[in-house]
């Protein structure tokens, strides 16, 4: 109670007493006198000059220990053993708080309020005023103050920025953690405002969101945008939205602030792992394959064409053998490096593999245009390379594929090249060969097989089999991944990187996704009534599988025609599916997963097109691309790939399997960086179900107890 409403009371209390002596018929006030004198929890009272009281309160009895009837007649400083205040002539009143002894020994800490009385001349006739116990309210005090520190010490333990804002964007209370990330202290953040700490291309859009959480009890809601740090430094953050509630009244906008700028970095540079030969910097098969797709799409619609050049180093076993591998390693950078030097504008210079090169050459107009490409490839191995002191005169061989000349589809451009270059390297190298489009040329063996592949489903060559997915601390399988393989009755096995591409690009692979479909869901209910029910059936679905608008009916035909349980079901996604519109991608994710099957991503790392994504959907499983792991013995920037894959995965509560193991170092490596699964030709290949069924009951015999190697490649 403020001391002025206190004195106003004591002012009440004795003109109400007034009133009722001088109104013997006021019972009212009587009564209403006594309820105050009676229950008010602060002794009211009037005193002399002197501070001797002469008229006091019931409260006396609970404030003081003393009645009433003793009060009166003592004196304030005979229970303050202290000298009455001062008081100027005029003053209105007097807060004091002191020590008080009161009768039984004890001590208190009150207050009290004195109004002096003035008199003629401005002589102090006496006082009136309040005694109040400040035990309670320095109690409070005490755990508001212990409380507020609590809170502040829990706030700035937080990791991640935190800030309470009203709703016209003034900062009421920031964290460390934030005045950590925008660089500055705490007296200079209270000179901030929102304004000041939020780009100006987001601050409206922010204001207006917090405008509607002021009202919304939705759960927070995750939005990015660019904060501004000390000196103007753009900061990439995400923030979450809160409405601050008191007393059931929106009073600000509780935001949590996460910085982006590390979760950027290691998404870059997966992503650059994934998309970049490590040795030369280069862009590598997949981000090449890529860009030709765009570049056969702007062809067409410019009626140009597209010159795909594939060259070989000559003899470059030779120079590795002879001057060792890191001499043949700076070599090949050194050819990268020259011919990124003397490609025109707009081609692009890709590693293909081991020492071979890929050259797009967009925007062609007739053939020459291609020949004089190559041949200006050529030209820059004239001149020797310097190499560890030696000149070495490195000679190549080439091969071109043209577009629409030779080829629609990018693949099979790059085939053909590929056919020309081993036709220049038969010749005894140090030339070039363009493709060819006569009988004996691939592109035309490939249209044969296209025909073949057809009669192929027709007659039900295509068939199953089942490689397994292990536990690699138990040896024991978790999952199958059904594989398509063709016996084809003059070929022999033909090979899924040969025939699977075709049957993408015909079409036929929506038909022959439906028979997939339906034999895993078949036989993977066989193996659950054989009692393997905490088994799951992994099918891939293809990028051209997702274009289907009834996908999901299909799903769920399989399953119920043949009875297996939706989540014993696990279809996998390429990363290529990504690709695809993201609306359309997500629509079908969300249908499969509402019909209770779970969804992995497949060769992951080799693409960035789900780095971006993965939390958008409900991803299980994300399966490391065996690029990756064959390659981990030899190289520690793969271990790093690896091991940035699996801690994406589970930080996003997926399980990691590293496909492609064949080796027990590469075991031991994606063992030691936390995969949770294994796939690979160290278990298995992929098998019939019938040649599964031991493995099914006893796992895998292998010597999980010993100890990994270590990790350095």
């Amino acid at each position: 109670m403020e001391a002025s409403a206190c004195l106003g009371l004591a002012g009440a209390f004795v003109a109400l007493e007034a009133a009722v002596r001088g109104r013997a018929a006021g019972r009212r006030q009587r009564e209403l006198l006594r309820h105050i004198t009676t229950h008010l929890p602060d002794v009211l009272f009037e005193a002399t000059p002197e501070g001797v009281f002469t008229s006091v309160s019931r409260a006396t009895r609970q404030v003081l220990l003393t009645e009433p009837a003793d009060a009166r007649g003592m004196s304030i400083t005979d229970f303050t053993r202290d000298r009455m205040p001062p008081f100027e002539p005029g003053a209105e009143h007097v807060s004091w708080t002191t020590l008080w002894h009161l009768p039984d020994g004890t001590r208190k800490v009150l207050n009290v309020i004195l109004q002096p009385l003035w008199g003629e001349r401005g002589r102090l006739a006496g006082f009136r005023g309040v005694i109040r116990d400040q035990a309670e309210r320095l109690t409070a005090e005490t755990a508001l103050r212990e409380s507020e520190a609590r809170f502040r010490r829990v706030l700035d333990a937080a990791q991640n920025g935190i800030m309470l804002v009203t709703h016209d964007g003034k900062l009421l209370l920031t964290n460390d953690a934030l005045r950590t990330l925008l660089g500055y202290s705490a007296a200079e953040m209270q000179a901030r405002t929102l304004a000041d700490l939020v780009h100006p291309a987001y601050v409206d859009q922010l204001m207006a969101l917090m405008a509607s959480r002021a009202w919304s009890d939705a759960a927070p809601s995750h939005y990015e945008v660019q904060l501004l740090g000390q000196h103007g430094a753009l900061i990439e953050a995400e923030v979450s939205l809160a409405a601050f509630r008191e007393r059931g009244h929106t009073t600000g906008v509780l935001i949590e602030v996460r910085d982006l700028t590390e979760a950027r970095r290691a998404s870059e540079a997966i992503r650059r792992m994934a998309d970049y030969d490590r040795l030369t910097g280069l862009p590598n098969r997949d981000l090449f394959e890529r860009h030709l797709q765009r570049a056969l799409i702007d062809a067409r619609a410019a009626q140009t064409q597209v010159g795909v050049v594939l060259l070989d180093l000559d003899r470059f076993k030779l120079i590795n053998d002879t001057l060792g591998h890191a001499s043949g390693d700076r070599l090949l950078k050194a050819v990268a490096e020259r011919l990124q030097g003397q490609l025109p504008p707009r081609h692009l210079l890709a590693r293909f593999s081991g020492d071979e090169y890929l050259v797009l050459c967009p925007d062609l107009v007739g053939a020459m245009a291609a020949d004089a490409a190559v041949r200006r490839v050529i030209a820059a191995f004239n001149a020797p390379f310097e190499l560890d002191g030696h000149l070495l005169q490195v000679s190549t061989s080439a091969g071109v594929g043209v577009f629409p000349v030779h080829a629609d589809a990018a693949e099979t451009l790059v085939r053909i090249a590929d056919a020309a270059l081993h036709e220049a390297k038969a010749e005894g190298g140090n030339r070039y060969r363009m493709g060819s489009d006569d009988a004996n040329d691939p592109a035309r063996r490939r249209l044969e097989l296209e025909a073949d592949l057809r009669l192929a489903v027709e007659r039900g060559e295509l068939y199953l089999a089942y490689q397994p997915q292990v536990d690699p601390g138990t040896g024991q399988i978790r999952a199958l991944e059904a594989l398509l393989r063709w016996n084809h009755p003059v070929r022999g096995q033909v090979g899924p990187d040969e025939f699977v591409p075709l049957l993408e690009e015909t079409g036929l692979i929506v038909e022959v996704g439906d028979y997939v479909l339906h034999e895993a869901c078949a036989q993977g209910k066989r193996w659950h009534d054989a009692g393997h029910r905490n088994l799951r059936v992994a099918v891939n679905l293809s990028p051209r599988q997702f274009l289907v608008s009834d996908l999901d009916a299909r799903v769920r035909s399989a399953l119920n025609a043949s009875g297996l349980p939706p989540e014993a079901l696990e279809v996998e996604l390429t990363e290529t599916s990504g690709m695809l519109d993201l609306d359309v991608v997500s629509g079908m994710l969300d249908s499969l997963i509402d019909l209770g099957v779970t969804t992995a991503i497949d060769d992951f790392g080799i693409g960035q097109s789900w780095l971006g994504r993965l939390q958008q959907f409900s991803i299980r499983t994300l399966k490391v691309d065996r690029s990756f792991v064959q390659r981990v013995e030899a190289s520690s920037n793969d271990i790093a790939i690896v091991a940035a894959v699996v801690a994406l995965g589970h930080a996003l509560g997926m399980a990691v399997v590293a496909e492609g193991v064949e080796t027990q170092r590469q075991l031991d490596i994606v063992r030691a960086v936390g995969c949770d699964l294994v796939q690979g030709f160290f278990y298995a290949q992929a098998l019939p179900p019938e040649a599964l069924e031991d493995y099914l009951a006893d796992g895998f015999d292998q010597e999980f107890d010993r100890p990994a190697e270590p990790l350095a490649a």
